[in-house]
């Protein structure tokens, strides 16, 4: 099983976003970049990065972290996500060496984008962000009622292999996570499933090993604010991991 540290990037800052709301942001004291190198060191294959900025705001703000990321070669240890909407966004990032992309509301609005993005040589994963009203997209502002396992079998015979499922109403809470909808869709749909959203001590990382004994596509966790907040040490994601 993997286990990925997630790190949110606002206005250059680490941050952890309850719920996906601003009004709710906690600012952690980290540079990104020295933190994603930390990460790596410590052995984890994969940061996820969400630049919350170019998701919420459209703003290219973090753009020379991303650079310096780029430049200290960790690109191809992250997987990127947030704001990437057009082929001209998600080559830029390629360009920088992030190969592996994370998108939502562009394959929501236009699911054969996956086929050029595909073709370019990106490592597209799909962001499922649900909520009790539907499907949330454009950086969690607005959200529409989809029919989630036939949309993602769609993307699956375009060539889609694993998706990030995100429960919005657990998301930085640190109250843990129901697993049934994310065990369900893995069945469901055969595609690899990574949890995230809610994760709040080691007794949720057993849960999710649990899970995947028992649906071996349910490949990953993300940990977030539980790691800010001395909730998840880095021993215990290690422990977990593999």
């Amino acid at each position: 099983m993997r286990v990925l540290p997630a790190i949110d990037l606002y206005q250059g800052r680490v941050v952890r976003m309850e719920k996906g709301r601003k009004e709710r942001c906690h600012i952690y004291d980290f540079d990104p970049v020295e933190l994603t190198m930390h990460f790596v060191e410590e052995g984890f294959k994969l940061v996820h990065l969400i630049d919350l900025s170019a998701a919420m705001d459209g703003s290219d703000e973090n753009r020379e972290i991303l650079k310096r990321l780029s430049a200290k070669g960790l690109a191809n240890h992250v997987q990127i996500g947030g704001g990437i909407r057009t082929i001209e966004r998600a080559l830029e990032l390629l360009k920088m060496g992030f190969q592996r992309q994370l998108l939502s509301s562009a394959l929501i609005e236009q699911p054969y984008f996956l086929n050029e993005l595909l073709d370019r040589g990106i490592d597209v994963v799909f962001s499922l962000d649900t909520s009790s009203s539907g499907v949330c997209l454009a950086g969690w502002s607005a959200a529409r009622n989809i029919e989630v396992v036939g949309f993602l079998k769609l993307l699956r015979s375009l060539g889609l292999k694993e998706i990030v499922h995100t429960d919005v109403e657990a998301d930085g809470s640190l109250l843990g996570r129901d697993l049934k909808l994310s065990r369900a869709i893995a069945v469901e749909t055969g595609l690899n499933v990574v949890v995230a959203g809610g994760i709040a001590s080691a007794h949720d990382l057993e849960l999710v090993r649990q899970l995947n004994r028992e649906v071996s596509n349910i490949v990953g966790v993300i940990v977030g604010r539980a790691f800010y907040e001395g909730k998840i040490s880095i021993k215990e994601m290690k422990d977990y991991a593999g």
